[in-house]
């Protein structure tokens, strides 16, 4: 599978070094000069007309639109009224488009903390938003700019060290100090997670169970409940929460206002992943047809794992007022021949 690592630790990122680096890597400075010169010639207010006109992939589009939206976050919030998608298109779009022409978006992207320099208070706030680790610099240069650390937080997971891979091709961008490596990896994905932990002793259960609830409905990867003894041997309840790095501060919230807790524990930690996707099929189930998503894992192109959606199952179950297992079975049945098609 193929990867790609940014290097910004010396010479930081900015849209037109990620640019240079990656035409320098896939050979593609006839695509730059093109992707630049359609941007150049824009002068309507709507971006997603020009993403039109590039042919960007719907995966491009939407990193573009998540740069869009930091950068006006960031310029809004120090210079009010100031901020123009316009003047930032350039930057934004051509390494957006070198990463869509070598089909990269689909792949791991992968980046060490960025070089900033003397930068600006957007760039701070851009790593602010998205928590990028940044790397110790003595110079008095803009190494970092807000559209290379809002493209680094959209595009990549950070590594203090260059990932295992097998290199494959180097790009470098002599004029900014900038290195990009393509290579390749196995299909398991790394990516970072967040860990929220705290000990509870002194709430009901009823309490914890509603807790859970509203974690998992507010988006937390799972939730997990260990008793165990705490201080002067009290039984104890250790709530775990899996979440990611945008989710866990309104985690943590929840986790306070609800349980009361004083403290939550916080740990960042990487977990390797199969390469998954989750698609929608129809199922006939009684003679009536539902829409089930299943999630199928794949490691080395193999399929490891096909797991249907327990709520859409529930849904079907509740619909019909037949048992969840009998709908369950049903399921499993048609996922050879859905698969198949």
């Amino acid at each position: 599978m193929k990867t790609l690592f940014i290097d910004p630790r010396i010479g930081g990122i900015s849209g037109a070094a990620f640019t240079a680096a990656l035409s320098d890597l896939g050979d593609l400075e006839d695509l730059h000069k093109n992707t630049a010169d359609v941007v150049s010639r824009f002068t309507g207010n709507d971006p997603e007309i020009l993403m039109n006109d590039l042919g960007l992939s719907s995966a491009a589009k939407e990193k573009a639109h998540a740069v869009f939206s930091d950068l006006e976050a960031a310029f809004t919030k120090f210079h009010e009224g100031d901020f123009s998608i316009t003047q930032v298109l350039p930057e934004v779009l051509c390494p957006i488009a070198l990463l869509d022409a070598m089909e990269l978006l689909s792949f791991p992207i992968y980046a060490a903390p960025p070089a900033l320099g003397n930068c600006l208070p957007e760039t701070l706030e851009i790593c602010a938003l998205h928590r990028v680790p940044v790397s110790d610099t003595f110079t008095d240069k803009e190494l970092t700019t807000p559209v290379g650390a809002s493209l680094l937080a959209n595009l990549a997971v950070f590594r203090r060290s260059i990932p295992s891979m097998t290199p494959v091709k180097t790009g470098y961008a002599k004029e900014y100090g900038l290195l990009v490596v393509r290579g390749e990896v196995s299909d398991l994905t790394e990516e970072r997670i967040i860990i929220l932990e705290t000990n509870i002793d002194d709430v009901s259960g009823e309490i914890i169970g509603y807790t859970v609830e509203q974690l998992l409905a507010s988006g937390a990867v799972d939730v997990f409940v260990t008793q165990g003894f705490g201080k002067k041997n009290r039984p104890v309840f250790v709530l775990s929460v899996i979440t990611t790095l945008d989710q866990y501060q309104k985690h943590v919230e929840i986790l306070m206002e609800e349980t009361g807790t004083l403290g939550v524990r916080i740990k960042e930690e990487p977990r390797i992943v199969a390469d998954r996707c989750r698609k929608s099929y129809p199922f006939t189930i009684s003679g009536e047809e539902f829409s089930v998503r299943v999630k199928v894992s794949k490691h080395c192109g193999r399929i490891i794992s096909i797991k249907p959606e327990f709520e859409d199952m529930k849904n079907a179950a509740q619909k019909l007022k037949i048992p969840l297992k009998d709908v369950a079975a049903e399921v499993q049945r048609q996922i050879p021949k859905i698969m198949d098609d």
